[in-house]
C-alpha cells in the first residue's frame, strides 16, 4: 500500500519517494503462502517436524529457489534449524548456515547425525533404555534436576521434573556424541508439550495450574507425561531415519553457532553464489523468552540469557546499541562497517518514521521501540553490505521478511532493505507480496484503524 498520509500528521515524503522507486518491482505472488514462508510447511517433513521452530520457512521454499537457480554454494546467515543448508547440502551444494540460537543448531546437527552417523538399531536400543530409565523408580541425583532460570520456574508438574532429571542423568552417560545429541534433542523438543507453557509470539503463556501469579488464565488442556512425550518423539525420529539417510546421507553442511554480524566478516569475498534467508523481524519478539525452556535445558543460566539476548540481531526493546562491539569486530576492515552505517544514516524513509516516533515518544507503548528500530536497521545494513561482499556477480539473494508498524506508522522494511541492497551492489528484481498481509496489533487497530502490512519475499541479483 502506498503511504498516503501519516496518522500522526508527520511527513510521508521519504516513504512515498521510496515506494515510487520500487513500485514496479512489487507484485503479488500467489505461490508464496504463509505456509511456504513459515514453519507450517515443515510440520510433516522428516527431521524438521521434530521441533516446532516457528521462526523459519519451509523446505519447499528452499527447494523452489535452489532448483531454479542451481547454485554451487549457498549461505544462510540466519539459519534457524538449518532448513537452507540442509536442503542445499542434500543436493550436493556447498552450504553454510550461521545461527546464534543454539536451540536451532542442535536440531540441525541432530538431523545431520541421523542421516550420517547414528544407525537405526543404535537409536532404537538407546531409546528403549532411555524410556526405561524414565519409567524406573530410582530417582536421579539432584545435580541432574532441570536447571531452571527465573522465567522457567514452575514450568513442569512435579512428576515431570523427576522424569526429566532421570533422562538428563541417562544422557550424560552416553559415550557416543552423535547418539547423545539425538537423545538430547528428543528430550529438548518435548519440553513445551509437557510443561504448563505455550509459545505465543513474544512470550510464553502460562497455564493457571502452574501456580504462578498470572494476569490472564490459560488452560492448556491435557498435558502428557514426559515418558509419553519423549517416547513418541523417539519413535518419530526412528521412523524418519531411513528417509533422512536417503536425502541427507553423505552431505554435512557447515552449521556455525554465533552471530552473523561476527561470523560473516570472517568469510572470503565472493565465496557464495546464493543466499536464502529470513532474518528476525523488527517486531519485538524475544526468542530467548520464547525458547526459554530449551535454552535452560542446554545449560543457559541467567547471565547467559542476558548475553544471548544482547548478541542477537536487535529486534527487542531490551537490545542496546552494538556499535562499540561492531567497531571492535571490524577493527581490521572498518570500511564496510562505515559504509553500512552511512547507508543507515542516509535512509530518508526510515528517519522520517524515527522523527515521528521521537515526537510522540510519550505516547508509545514502549519508548525503546525507537532504539529497537535504530539498532535493527544499523545491523541489517551491515548484513546486507556483507552479502554484497560475499555473493558472486550474477548471484542471488532471497530474503523473507515482514514490514512492521509502530504507533500507526508503517516501517517499509522491504523497501529500506532493498535500498541498502542496491547500494551494496545488487539489483532488486522482485519484491513479492504474499496474497494476504499481516494485520496490525489490536492496540494499534483501536487507535489508528485496521491496516494490512506487507509480508514479502525479496529477490536481489548481484551486479
Amino acid at each position: 500500500m502506498e503511504p498516503v498520509q501519516s496518522p500522526n500528521g508527520g511527513s510521508v515524503k521519504g516513504r512515498r519517494t521510496l515506494y515510487e522507486r520500487f513500485r514496479s518491482r512489487i507484485s503479488v505472488n500467489s505461490d508464496f503462502t504463509r505456509k511456504a514462508v513459515s514453519f507450517q510447511g515443515n510440520r510433516k517433513v522428516p527431521g524438521f517436524r521434530w521441533m516446532k521452530y516457528k521462526e523459519g520457512f519451509s523446505r519447499g521454499l528452499v527447494e523452489r529457489f535452489v532448483e531454479k537457480h542451481r547454485p554451487t554454494s549457498v549461505l544462510d546467515p540466519f539459519a534457524g534449524i538449518g532448513t537452507t543448508p540442509l536442503i542445499a547440502g542434500s543436493k550436493g551444494i556447498m552450504a553454510t548456515g550461521i545461527e546464534i540460537m543454539p536451540v536451532g543448531v542442535s536440531v540441525g546437527k541432530a538431523i545431520t547425525h541421523a542421516a550420517n552417523g547414528v544407525t537405526k538399531p543404535a537409536l532404537e536400543a538407546a531409546s528403549v533404555d532411555l524410556v526405561g530409565r524414565v519409567a524406573s523408580s530410582e530417582l536421579a541425583p539432584s545435580q541432574f534436576a532441570f536447571p531452571h532460570v527465573d522465567i522457567t520456574k514452575a514450568a513442569f508438574p512435579q512428576e515431570t521434573e523427576i522424569a526429566i532429571a532421570k533422562a538428563r542423568q541417562f544422557i550424560s552417560k552416553v559415550d557416543d556424541s552423535a547418539l547423545r545429541a539425538l537423545l538430547n534433542v528428543a528430550c529438548m523438543t518435548v519440553l513445551e508439550d509437557v510443561s504448563f507453557t505455550r509459545k505465543d509470539g513474544q512470550y510464553l503463556r502460562w497455564d493457571y495450574r502452574s501456580g504462578r501469579t498470572l494476569r490472564a488464565k490459560m488452560h492448556k488442556g491435557p498435558i502428557p507425561t514426559f515418558k509419553q512425550a519423549v517416547e513418541a518423539r523417539l519413535f518419530e525420529m526412528i521412523q524418519d531415519m531411513e528417509i533422512l539417510k536417503q536425502e541427507y546421507g553423505g552431505s554435512a553442511p557447515k552449521l556455525v553457532v554465533g552471530s552473523c554480524l561476527d561470523s560473516m566478516q570472517q568469510l572470503e569475498d565472493a565465496s557464495f553464489d546464493m543466499a536464502i534467508t529470513s532474518p528476525p523481524y523488527a517486531n519485538r519478539y524475544d526468542y530467548t523468552r520464547t525458547y526459554a525452556l530449551e535454552l535452560a535445558w542446554l545449560g543457559y543460566d541467567q547471565a547467559k540469557f542476558v548475553d544471548l539476548r544482547q548478541q542477537m540481531l536487535s529486534a527487542t526493546v531490551e537490545n542496546r546499541t552494538k556499535l562499540l562491539w561492531l567497531r571492535q569486530v571490524y577493527d581490521r576492515s572498518p570500511s564496510l562497517l562505515n559504509d553500512a552505517i552511512g547507508m543507515y544514516q542516509d535512509q530518508e524513509a526510515l528517519h522520517e518514521v524515527l522523527t515521528i516516533l521521537n515526537r510522540h515518544v510519550g505516547e508509545l507503548s514502549n519508548r525503546h521501540v525507537i532504539r529497537l528500530l535504530e539498532g535493527y536497521f544499523q545491523e541489517m545494513a551491515i548484513v546486507v553490505a556483507e552479502l554484497g561482499r560475499l555473493i558472486q556477480p550474477g548471484g542471488t539473494v532471497i530474503m523473507v521478511n515482514d514490514n512492521v508498524q509502530y504507533h500507526g506508522e508503517e516501517v517499509p522494511v522491504d523497501l529500506i532493505l532493498s535500498d541498502f541492497a542496491e547500494q551494496s551492489g545488487f539489483s532488486c528484481e522482485n519484491i513479492w507480496k504474499l496474497p494476504r498481509g499481516k494485520g496490525n496489533s489490536s492496540q494499534q487497530m483501536g487507535r489508528f484503524g485496521r491496516r494490512e502490512i506487507r509480508k514479502c519475499v525479496y529477490r536481489w541479483v548481484r551486479k
